[in-house]
């Protein structure tokens, strides 16, 4: 994950793992000169289940995705982060990881082929926010009342983008050429999408649910399927028992002399 300041706060920090902290004060992992800042204004901790952000000042200004952390929250890339009035893009470590080269755009398939939606877009920041949406095979994106994902925003164009869901594969394409999409904070043009990725268009931010569809840096054809199989135990009713070895055969007759040499010696105290 790479923090991106917005105004140039900061010079682009990768954060690999562990804790990293945010502030004015000196000793902050990464200290930014600003009077909206406060000292010790958060520490975002990042392992491999995910990124956490810790508010440590519970009187700082702290936003994600233009919503209010008074503690904690989960982070993820494409959210935009904000510490007082200093702006952080959360976004993937290279721009290069997010391929912009996709297929020509397909044909819809016909109806009678249409299946249950596969792709879902699940609103985190917005108007959208709390919502789901079908992708289907083609959903068009943009300010035109006809559009799938009608998101009315200045900057958003009427006719802005289509995300396109074709077999294992899933398609950003832009319609309009104006720009103003971003994946996992990243911007793009076109784009190749995967699971669990997110997509912003200006204000708005939604997370890609796709079941079964190959995730980020899964290089199999199956996806999700790829990674693990189960097998049922083989069982064999018709092998014998072992037999008991020798060594269990004496240690069997020890422990029975063992038991006699007792009863004998209370049958002998007894009498």
């Amino acid at each position: 994950m790479r923090l991106s300041f917005a105004n140039g706060e900061h010079a682009d920090f990768v954060v690999d793992g562990g804790a990293v902290s945010l502030g004015y004060a000196d000793g902050n992992t990464v200290v930014l000169a600003s009077r909206d800042v406060a000292p010790w204004h958060a520490r975002m901790t990042v392992d491999p289940r995910g990124a956490v952000l810790e508010v440590l000042d519970p009187n700082a200004r702290t936003h994600v995705n233009a919503r209010p952390v008074r503690e904690k929250a989960l982070l993820r890339c494409g959210d935009v982060l904000c510490l007082g009035k200093v702006t952080i893009a959360l976004k993937a470590d290279r721009d290069d990881v997010i391929l912009t080269s996709v297929p020509a755009e397909s044909a819809a398939p016909p109806a009678a082929a249409a299946q249950p939606a596969r792709v879902i877009l699940r609103g985190v920041s917005g108007i959208h926010f709390g919502k789901t949406i079908a992708v289907n095979h083609r959903l068009l994106i943009g300010r035109d009342p006809a559009s799938g994902l009608l998101i009315d925003e200045a900057r958003v164009a009427p006719r802005h983008a289509v995300l396109e869901h074709v077999g294992e594969a899933i398609y950003l394409r832009e319609i309009d050429g104006s720009g103003g999409m971003f994946v996992n904070g990243v911007a793009v043009r076109n784009a190749i999408v995967h699971p669990g990725d997110q997509l912003a268009f200006e204000r708005n931010h939604f997370i890609v649910e796709a079941p079964g569809l190959p995730l980020r840096g899964d290089g199999s054809e199956r996806g999700a399927h790829g990674i693990t199989q189960t097998f049922d135990a083989i069982q064999h009713d018709d092998i014998p028992p072992s037999p008991p070895s020798q060594n269990a055969i004496w240690w069997l007759i020890g422990a029975a002399a063992a038991i006699a040499g007792v009863i004998a010696l209370m049958i002998w105290r007894g009498a």
